[in-house]
């Protein structure tokens, strides 16, 4: 027989727990303090624990209740998400949609994806968060998220992982180093080979930098070593650096696009082979996706390939066209492709 808690009493119970206070969450919800008192009572008779301890400063949550609170929030957007799925069409999503995107796709995706949903989709409330990418899986687990991109696929059960592409690294110098490009976002036609990487002075991140261990294993597998001046993790300091002429640093292109734009940089493709690091498109494997943010993971999708496709982003499309692939047959390069922009 299953237990009576109902959708109001979680909602009554969240409220409290955010305000640590039964009479100012009593005012919020529009209610009579005794009444909400009642309720709250009823829900830990129900449950047969205390969801709060109480003093004359007001409540604060239990361990039982720390718990309960994570699995209230869980079932309260099951049910939002159930309900918004009838009553909106898929021609006029609504809603809030927050997606976490890592420094650098940040630089080159909020612009034409802000754009893009307030043109096709004012109702969607979008909400662009900038987090680093081990931060992002978490944030998608707790729903404070609904998409992330990171670029390493874990092994949670809770999430699902799209490979979405392979951006390609770049080599990045002051304005000038490289050959003159058609256009300043779109890169010099002739490339650097990897191997003559050697031959530049080197600024790069410090080897546990999720970056650097994946520069260091292109190396390793084609038996470069490079001249490393300095070792800096901030990535606007290592753009800093090499747009002040100190050194050249390897990066991904989406962390210079917009100084490449503003004439504050040059870069050139590494070749033979080439350097990348995969993308993957990620979200909660045990919550469907709301109407509105079903739109907004597609428009993600088919943004990132225009951009592929016009040559403003040197990377190739890698999401497969059939079901999504789980964390399990992420790509044999993601473990060290975990950095922060």
């Amino acid at each position: 027989m299953g237990i009576p808690v109902d959708v109001r009493g979680l909602r009554s119970f969240l409220a409290v727990a955010a305000a640590g206070s039964i009479s100012r969450a009593a005012e919020t919800l529009h209610i009579a303090q005794p009444a909400l008192s009642l309720q709250i009572r009823q829900l830990e008779d129900t449950l047969g624990v205390a969801l709060f301890t109480r003093s004359h400063r007001g409540v604060s949550v239990t361990a039982a209740g720390q718990r309960f609170e994570q699995h209230a929030r869980d079932i309260l957007k099951r049910v939002d998400l159930a309900c918004e799925d009838v009553r909106d069409l898929v021609t006029d999503p609504e809603g809030r949609v927050a997606i976490g995107l890592p420094q650098s796709m940040a630089k080159i995706l909020t612009v034409p994806l802000v754009r893009e949903t307030i043109r096709r989709w004012p109702k969607v409330r979008l909400q662009v968060i900038e987090l680093s990418t081990g931060y992002i899986p978490n944030h998608l687990l707790t729903g404070h998220i609904d998409i992330g991109l990171t670029f390493q696929a874990n092994a949670d059960p809770g999430l699902q992982f799209d490979h979405l592409v392979d951006e390609d690294l770049v080599l990045v110098a002051e304005p000038g180093r490289f050959g003159a490009a058609r256009r300043r976002d779109v890169l010099p036609a002739k490339a650097i080979r990897l191997r003559d990487l050697s031959r530049y002075p080197i600024i790069l991140p410090a080897g546990e930098h999720g970056l650097r261990a994946l520069i260091d294993s292109h190396l390793r597998a084609n038996e470069i070593d490079l001249h490393v001046l300095a070792e800096v993790n901030a990535i606007p300091e290592l753009i800093a650096l090499a747009a002040a002429g100190v050194g050249c640093t390897v990066l991904s292109y989406a962390s210079v696009c917009a100084e490449l734009r503003k004439g504050l940089l040059s870069a050139s493709r590494v070749a033979e082979p080439a350097m990348s690091r995969p993308v993957f498109l990620c979200r909660s494997a045990t919550m469907p996706l709301s109407v509105a943010a079903s739109a907004v993971h597609e428009l993600l999708t088919e943004i990132v390939s225009e951009q592929i496709a016009d040559g403003s982003w040197p990377a190739r499309v890698a999401m497969p066209t059939g079901p999504a692939r789980s964390a399990r047959s992420r790509s044999p390069s993601s473990a060290a492709a975990s950095g922060r922009t």
